[in-house]
């Protein structure tokens, strides 16, 4: 099918004619009063989309149409390209190239030269079609989109250089939008920079070596200190370059007729940078989160093994150079965003937010800031839908059948509404759409964590206001006026009142209102933010007051992406509404402040049933690991990591340890040691009110830490594996530090895979004291059956005994001893051997 070059028509129908890009069928338009008249050869077919056609029956060349109010477009049947050309301005042209789905092999194979450790060759499918640049973009074609020409190296027909992720998808941002007013866009498509998946399969258009015109790197010599002449063929690098750029398609095309896919500039990516997964893949779109984005094709620069179709090269989104460009793909865009009926006539509207990396807070010589804006780096790992606008009175009113407003309109943001209506409104509408069978699995709706409401306002950005623009004055600006309604703006007949949701700009990802027309409740309690970088931060557990956000009744400084305000969470005032999320169930991890700058990760783990102790054939296995089932009918949380030197000194003021280092595990700390820690730890929470009512911070039960180890497995160690070896083996070097890999030492926490709950160390380094007495000997000779070890038990605990249970292995102890299964014990006033530590539980009153 043949495509054509895309115009308006001034009496308002919108038709696609494009000359053609290879030899095939052909079409010419011209417009004759009211009608366009158009010249093919082969068959017609018209779209009002540009994605699903129909054959044009019994039509003949020349065919007329009547100019009218309807969108069409129309292409020929043959031989032909699908493609096309894209007007950005009277003198400057974008050509896309058509690629076809298809399946090949992704990376490099392990012989190629120049490869590196993560090109590992798998097998990836695309199942959609899609548009790619046919050259990198130019600096004439970056110019008609943005007006601006950020290069080092100047000339129309160079590949744009010195832009950052962030500029390269706000150029394709800017072009959708554009391309959709003039009616060009083919539905569900947008203008985008390529998957790295896509990128790579439209650079070797078919080819499996290292450059797409079929070569290899003949020598090592080549590929790092010489001319490479199978490159110079078809790309710009340190060799040829002059260390410059050049005019974008000087060289020779791949087979798909795309140029400059090998040096002259890196293009950028639209994944995260991470690993290549190992097996078959279908439309891969990289990691859900990351910090650094990826860039393929090397630059004028590089050496030969710098260029070849496999080469990957990451940077920060925000990361400029003159040897980074991009190329544009027109692909389908995954919309996500949903809109949910609340009643006949009222809906509410949901925008999908990706998962991502995020400067929370302002920096220090932002206007108006306070001191509670302390930036620091938040991740959040996982995505979640955010109301396009605050919830209307309208919603509220289809939801809790009530209006608390004192400013009355059904399309104003309801207010006077506290904290607790607005988690009832958010606990109703869960109830109703899980009823209706329309809840995402796993998901709830609710308030907006702080974090999430200030990544989804600022959208990306990193300024004030979330247009990309500062303040200009603390009290009354002209940036606060496009975005927001403030104290400034929002006063009608001598009243400031809110307004109608949706009549500002919206931010960049379709979220209006986020500066100003009420305040917002947030999650969470209010709390000093962390200095360190933090993933999915909920805020203090316990507090007196909940955060809002946005503001309406302020100055412009109130507005404020990075503003913090507070409320007791029963107030209620004509200021106060809500913007609701739908968001995975809420995670109950919890992290404990112990210092400015230490904390104490806690893993919620929820009750449930396990086979406590292993089989007969467990390799390794000890006479006293009688396999029984135990329930335990609490939840409680449990140390992510085992207790640090830095935790440890932070609470006790001293470090016993022999092993000095502040991320290393504490240890001579004998059982007594480790209680008077979760002691002081409880006292210390108790009096900041950051405890649970009836909880208190102590060592786990030996059934606890059992359970929270195995996190549901029954193999010999928490990765799902047996032994193949008791003493040596692989399987352990995966998950903790033991005898063979330890060089006898302890290692900083973390550094091992974690199990399926995300708990660390729980194999290795060193043991970890429980709670329990041990009803066995020290010999493990006459072992004393007791009640603790019944079948169906429900929350055991030893309580008689002379010695304590440890659990775990430590980095001085064979495979065997580190299993999820093994049992140790020690005199209580144990404290002078290197490889007993602790982590610790906050679990009920015993």
């Amino acid at each position: 099918m043949n495509r054509y070059k895309t115009f308006a028509v001034f009496l308002g129908l919108t038709l696609a004619a494009v000359s053609a890009q290879t030899a095939g069928p052909t079409i010419k338009y011209e417009v004759n009063g009211t009608n366009l008249i158009l010249t093919y050869s082969g068959t017609l077919f018209q779209s009002a989309d540009a994605v699903n056609w129909t054959e044009v029956k019994s039509a003949s060349s020349p065919y007329v149409v009547a100019l009218n109010d309807k969108q069409l477009f129309f292409c020929t049947k043959g031989a032909g390209s699908k493609d096309i050309t894209i007007p950005l301005s009277d003198t400057v042209d974008l050509d896309l190239n058509w690629i076809e789905p298809g399946t090949f092999l992704m990376g490099s194979p392990s012989d190629e030269l120049g490869r590196l450790n993560n090109e590992t060759q798998h097998e990836v499918t695309l199942t959609k079609e899609y548009w790619i640049g046919k050259y990198a973009i130019t600096q004439a074609q970056y110019e008609a989109v943005t007006g601006m020409n950020p290069s080092g190296f100047k000339g129309a027909d160079l590949p744009v250089e010195s832009v950052s992720w962030d500029d390269a998808m706000a150029f394709c941002a800017k072009l959708t939008e554009i391309e959709k007013a003039a009616g060009r866009l083919p539905e569900g498509y947008g203008y985008t920079l390529p998957t790295e998946a896509q990128w790579e399969y439209a650079c070797r258009a078919g080819t499996t070596t290292a450059f797409n015109n079929g070569t290899n790197i003949p020598t090592v010599e080549q590929a790092e200190d010489e001319l490479c002449p199978n490159l110079d063929e078809v790309g710009w690098y340190i060799f040829n370059s002059e260390r410059n750029t050049h005019p974008a398609g000087q060289k020779m095309p791949n087979a798909w007729r795309l140029y400059d896919m090998h040096g002259n500039v890196f293009e950028w990516c639209l994944d995260w940078y991470g690993d290549y997964p190992a097996t078959p893949v279908t439309d891969p779109t990289g990691p859900g989160t990351g910090s650094e984005r990826i860039a393929r094709g090397g630059a004028y620069l590089f050496e030969a093994w710098g260029c070849r179709s496999a080469f990957r090269t990451h940077g920060d989104p925000d990361a400029s150079g003159n040897y980074l460009g991009f190329r544009v793909a027109l692909a389908p865009v995954p919309n996500k965003n949903m809109t949910i009926p609340l009643s006949e006539d009222v809906d509410l509207d949901l925008i999908w937010i990706e998962p991502g990396t995020f400067i929370m807070g302002s920096p220090e010589d932002e206007l108006g800031r306070w001191d509670d804006e302390v930036q620091h780096e938040v991740t959040l790992t996982q995505g979640y839908w955010l109301g396009k606008y605050e919830i209307t009175q309208a919603q509220y009113e289809a939801i809790m059948e009530t209006n608390p407003s004192r400013y009355e309109g059904a399309d104003l943001p309801v207010e006077t509404v506290s904290w607790f209506d607005a988690m009832e409104f958010c606990e109703k509408l869960t109830e109703i759409e899980k009823t209706a069978g329309r809840l995402p699995e796993g998901y709830e709706y609710t308030l907006p964590t702080e974090a999430q409401w200030e990544y989804a306002c600022r959208a990306g950005t990193t300024t004030a206001l979330n247009s990309g623009k500062n303040l200009s004055d603390k009290w009354q600006c002209p940036e606060m006026d496009e975005v927001g309604w403030y104290w400034y703006n929002s006063e009608i007949d001598g009243k400031y009142i809110p307004h109608p949701v949706g009549q500002k700009l919206p931010n960049a990802w379709g979220l209006y209102d986020m500066h100003g027309n009420g305040w917002e409740w947030c999650l969470d309690w209010y709390g000093v933010y962390p200095t360190t970088a933090v993933s999915d931060p909920t805020g203090p557990e316990l507090g007196t007051y909940r955060v809002m956000r946005g503001d309406w009744h302020g100055n412009a400084c109130d507005c404020r992406s990075a503003y913090r305000n507070a409320y007791t969470p029963e107030s209620s005032n004509h200021e106060g509404g809500f913007r609701v999320a739908l968001t995975p169930v809420s995670s109950k991890n919890m992290t404990i402040p112990l210092s400015e700058d230490v904390d104490l990760d806690l893993i919620w783990i929820e009750p449930g049933t396990f086979t406590m102790g292993s089989s007969e054939d467990e390799l390794g296995r000890w006479s006293d690991e009688n396999q029984h089932e135990v329930t335990l009918t609490q939840g409680y949380w449990l140390g992510k990591y085992e207790v640090t030197q830095a935790q440890y000194e932070s609470i006790m003021g001293t470090n016993p340890s022999e092993f000095k280092g502040a991320d290393l595990p504490v240890e001579c700390v004998s059982w007594y040691d480790a209680k008077e820690f979760c002691a002081k730890l409880t006292k210390i929470e108790r009096a900041a009110d950051r405890l649970l009512e009836g909880y208190e911070f102590t060592l786990p039960t030996e059934a606890q830490w059992a359970y929270a180890c195995r996190a549901g497995t029954t193999t010999a160690l928490n990765n799902g594996k047996n032994l193949s070896d008791e003493e040596q083996c692989p399987e352990m070097d995966e998950v903790g530090w033991y005898k063979y890999n330890s060089n006898n030492t302890t290692h900083p926490v973390g550094q091992k895979k974690p199990n399926a709950w995300g708990l660390y160390d729980m194999h290795g380094n060193v043991y970890e004291w429980c709670l329990d007495y041990c009803d066995w000997d020290w010999d493990r000779n006459d072992r004393i059956v007791t009640d603790t070890y019944i079948d169906g038990i429900k929350d055991p605990l030893c309580k008689t005994g002379s010695n304590r249970v440890e659990r775990g292995g430590s980095w001085d102890d064979d495979a065997s001893q580190c299993r999820s299964a093994f049992r140790d014990t020690y005199d209580p006033d144990s404290c002078d051997r290197y490889i007993l530590g602790f982590r610790v539980a906050l679990s009920r009153v015993q």
